[in-house]
This record gives structure tokens, sequence and C-alpha cells, in this order.
């Protein structure tokens, strides 16, 4: 079974009881490796009292020169192990946990657990995995990512692509957590082509709709449409592209180009649909029947509906990088964590089954 690394997310919020909840289950389909110390995990389970039947594989991260990846001991019903890697920030897991609580403590170890979680999972495991964190935490902690996949790209000096969602509708996000005023900055069609290579390269979905920038998708350049221009270009660029590799994309931006390579291989279906979707009736059922993955200018053009219809089971992914990474889409969940409520574990257990499905397309890709 492929060796999934998890990383504990804020262990003030809910993510031990989404990890200890799932257990028993997510071992019969993965080897799961979490990356938390045996003294905070047995702090959590004191709490919460929930007590997996099978073998548990947790990862203690040190701080050392040389990567180095080994298994420590067997205690009760633990395997330890311990991953040695160059960490950014001192190892610090001498601390009582604070449920439901900001603590700078807590932000730091989150975001270790998921460093040596990362760098664990490019060298040695299969795919990563992501429990929430809580950003103010990052922050509070000296931290100066905004998040999982902004660190990822620096990790790995590589252009992650955010994607979310769900087996009815998945989206993938052009830019991420920018202000509004500066994404039309962003819409250019060299740029914009290449993401859309990478995003179907690194997925294989085929029909993919790329939304409009402007409110109708500009109604031909009546309420606005220079971003529409751009985006038409783009998928234009990327279509012929797709159709053979072997072609400079920086050559298709030139129009004469472009037109006669559309012509030489019309006979090929296209991956992206022709023109810009709009928006605003992309996300009826009628719509999603006719085409499910969709490329988003920015965040809450595409995440406002997503969240709407499949908010319990919506999954998050970094795509375009040397490892795969899923995320549950959802928070810490504060005002539930340490509860034992009743939480809706759908969105984690797909994150896990998400990984396993692109491991198989990155296998197919080699």
């Amino acid at each position: 079974m492929k060796k999934i690394a998890i990383s504990i997310g804020d262990l003030n919020g809910i993510g031990m009881q989404i990890l200890l909840s799932c257990h028993d289950e997510l071992v019969k389909i993965c080897e799961p490796y979490y990356f938390v110390h045996y003294e905070l995990f047995q702090k959590a389970n004191k709490l919460l009292k929930i007590n997996p039947k099978s073998k548990i594989n947790l990862v203690e991260i040190s701080n050392a020169l040389k990567p180095h990846f080994a298994f420590k001991e067997e205690k009760e019903n633990f395997l330890i192990y311990e991953f040695l890697y160059q960490a950014n920030k001192i190892i610090d897991f001498d601390f009582e946990l604070n449920p439901a609580n900001l603590d700078a403590k807590s932000g730091a170890y989150s975001f270790l657990s998921f460093e040596g979680a990362s760098y664990c999972t490019h060298l040695f495991l299969d795919a990563l995995v992501t429990l929430p964190i809580n950003k103010k935490t990052w922050q509070m902690a000296g931290v100066s990512y905004k998040g999982h996949t902004e660190a990822l790209r620096d990790f790995f000096k590589q252009d992650a692509i955010m994607m979310l969602g769900c087996d009815e509708l998945f989206v993938a996000l052009y830019t991420e957590h920018m202000p509004l005023r500066d994404v039309y900055k962003e819409i250019k069609a060299f740029e914009l082509a290449k993401f859309l290579i990478n995003f179907y390269q690194c997925t294989l979905f085929e029909k993919i709709g790329v939304l409009g920038f402007n409110p109708h998708a500009s109604d031909n350049g009546v309420i606005g449409g220079e971003e529409e221009q751009e985006i038409k270009k783009a998928i234009r660029m990327a279509n012929v592209f797709l159709k053979d590799h072997a072609l400079n994309l920086q050559n298709l931006e030139n129009e004469y180009f472009l037109s006669q390579k559309e012509k030489e291989f019309s006979y090929k279906e296209n991956i992206f649909l022709s023109e810009p979707l709009v928006a605003d009736s992309a996300f009826t059922p009628f719509a999603l029947s006719k085409c499910k993955y969709l490329v988003s200018m920015y965040h809450d053009l595409a995440l406002a509906p997503l969240k709407a219809l499949y908010f319990d089971k919506s999954i998050n992914a970094s795509l375009n990088l040397p490892i795969i990474r899923t995320s549950v889409d959802h928070g810490t969940a504060y005002d539930r964590a340490y509860k034992n409520e009743k939480i809706n574990l759908q969105s984690y257990m797909q994150a896990v089954k998400s990984a396993l499905q692109f491991l198989q397309i990155k296998e197919k890709n080699k």
C-alpha cells in the first residue's frame, strides 16, 4: 500500500479528532504516517479518549544537516519513526495544548509538522495529506507563509496550482490570496496558457472550462472585455500546444502562427472549451452536467459556489509539484474542538482517496 504522510495541523483544532476517528478506515486503503511527537499525540488523545484498534505510525521530526528517515521504536500501539532534516525553526514539542484557542507554539508546531512531512514525502514517502492549520497562529509564530500552497511553492521552487473540489466539481485557481484590485494585471495570455497546460498535465481532466473575469464574460466587450481577450488567446494557445508538445509555446503568441496551427490540428479534440464561460451560470446543475472541471481567475468567483454546493466533501490539492499534496477543505473549527461532537469526516477521507488517484496519474505521466 502507498505510504501517506499526514501533517498534524493545529493541535488546538479538530484535526486530532478527525485523525483518530478515521484511522481504522484509513489503514484499509493506505499506510498513514502521522507527523507528530508521541507526547503531543498522547496529550490530545487523553482529552479525546478515542482509541483506534490498528497500529499507529508516528513520525517525530528533529533538526539535522542531512535528511534521514528511520524506525526508532515500538511503544504500546505505536510504531515510532524519526525524520531528521534541516528545519526552518527550533522544534519545540514540550508545550501544553490549549484547545479552541489561538496559540503561537501550536502554530509553530503545525508549520514544522507540515514542513517535515513535505520534505519526507519528497524523499521517502508517496504523498502528503495536510490537516487544517490556522493562518493566524502561523503569523503569531513568525511563519511568513499565508498557507500550505504558498509554502510548497517556496520549498520546491515550482509554480504550485491550487485546486479544490470533489468528484462532482473541481476548480483550479489562477490567482489565489490576492486583492481583487490586482487580479486583472495577472491575466496575460502566455502566463495563463502555461497555467492551463500544467493544470491539464497534472490531472488529465478533459473538457475543461475557463470562467470569464467580467460579468457575463464581458458580453462581447460590452462590460470590459480586455481580460476575456487574453483568456481566449490563452485557451487557443493551450489547446494547440496540447495537440503537439513539440511546439514552442512562445511562438504561439504570434497570431498568424497560432491560426495556422489551429487549422493544421483542427481534426484533434480540444481539451479546453473554446470560449470563456459566464461564471453566474457555470455552476447550475445543467451546466455542471456538461462541464465539471473549471479554471477561475480569482478565489471567490469559484470557491463561493463550490462551498455552497459541496462544502462537506470538497478537498484542496496542490498540483504541479514534485510531490502530491491534498488537504481537507475546511478550517480548524475551534468551536467544536475537543468536545467529541459528531463531525463530518468526508473531506478528510476524500483527500486521502484523491491523493491516491493523483499518484496514479503521476505514474502514468512518467
